[in-house]
């Protein structure tokens, strides 16, 4: 506007206003050329500015979203293949195979029972594992949680159904209860998978010693099924309980877990002592709070309860007598 007016001046000075107006229509034709160059250019620098953020977004969206690795399923489908195979070469089904299905009712816990209901116990133990293995899998790769639980509970649960057919056509049986208690193992892995606090606080846990049997009779028992030195346990973290009910005080409880536990002793062929059946509360050491967090060794402690860290008070379900044991007392019988 200024060099407008600079030249308005210079021109009404000099007397000639017909240069004035030509002057004057060139400067507005060239400023109207300009201003839509600018708003042009304006434009273009939104487009593109729109573009880079939306690129940017793109690129952000897909660290954040993984894509879903379809491999998964044949690590699942492989993991479930080796414990058919594995099972299968282990028990010796080639030795025991009768080719006509028949079924077993083993008593689930009774006193009359094959193994006291502590084989039980192992099967809802072992599905449990192999199910929250099958959703790490899957999580692993890329898969919502969701999906990851949906199809880390499907090949499991389905191999705990083939597994007790083709136990049909052995000498053992078919086993409903073995089934019933594949399935529990399976979606009690679901469920906690699916609710981290409650996952936090509570879980199961194994304990194992070898028995003398396992070492007079090392043909007829192997750790599996040497049920004479296991026991078995729903367990409580008292750090997880307090997170759970936003409890901070007493931190010394952090380092302490509450135990539902079981165990049967003298129900193999090759047992050396009376049939029994134990149910009792234990206080045992919650390892997992000296390991560091999301560590191999800490599942490790998650899932495997120490012989020596508890301390108990069972009840004796053959004479309804309370026994007091300490640690190793419960595997020296």
């Amino acid at each position: 506007m200024r060099l407008l007016y600079c030249i308005l001046f210079f021109n009404i000075l000099s007397g000639s206003s017909r240069s004035i107006n030509f002057i004057e229509i060139n400067f507005e034709v060239d400023s109207l050329k300009n201003n839509e160059n600018i708003v042009k250019s304006g434009v273009n620098s939104v487009r593109d500015q729109e573009m880079i953020e939306l690129n940017n977004s793109i690129i952000n969206s897909n660290q954040i979203m993984k894509i879903p690795d379809k491999t998964a399923h044949y690590f699942t489908l492989a993991l479930q293949g080796c414990v058919i195979a594995g099972g299968a070469i282990f028990w010796k089904y080639s030795d025991r195979w009768t080719g006509k299905f028949e079924k077993d009712n083993e008593g689930y816990f009774r006193s009359n029972s094959d193994n006291g209901g502590a084989d039980k116990l192992g099967h809802a133990y072992s599905w449990h594992l192999m199910t929250r293995a099958a959703i790490s899998i899957y999580e692993r790769r890329g898969f919502s949680k969701r999906e990851s639980v949906l199809w880390g509970i499907t090949f499991p649960s389905l191999n705990g159904v083939l597994v007790e057919l083709l136990d049909g056509y052995t000498t053992n049986g078919a086993s409903t209860e073995d089934i019933l208690f594949n399935l529990i193992g399976s979606g009690s892995a679901a469920f906690l998978y699916l609710n981290p606090k409650i996952d936090d606080t509570f879980h199961l846990a194994w304990s194992y010693w070898p028995s003398k049997e396992l070492s007079l009779y090392p043909v007829e028992n192997d750790i599996t099924t040497d049920y004479s030195g296991q026991m078995f346990s729903l367990e409580m973290n008292f750090a997880g309980l307090k997170r759970l009910v936003h409890f901070e005080k007493i931190p010394v409880m952090d380092y302490f877990q509450l135990g539902l536990s079981y165990y049967a002793r003298g129900y193999r062929k090759t047992a050396i002592s009376n049939k029994e059946r134990f149910a009792g509360i234990t206080l045992g050491i919650n390892f997992q709070e000296f390991l560091k967090e999301n560590s191999r060794l800490r599942q490790f402690a998650k899932y495997y309860k120490l012989p020596f860290s508890f301390i108990g008070v069972f009840k004796n379900l053959e004479n309804n007598q309370y026994e007091f044991k300490v640690g190793m007392q419960v595997f020296s019988y």
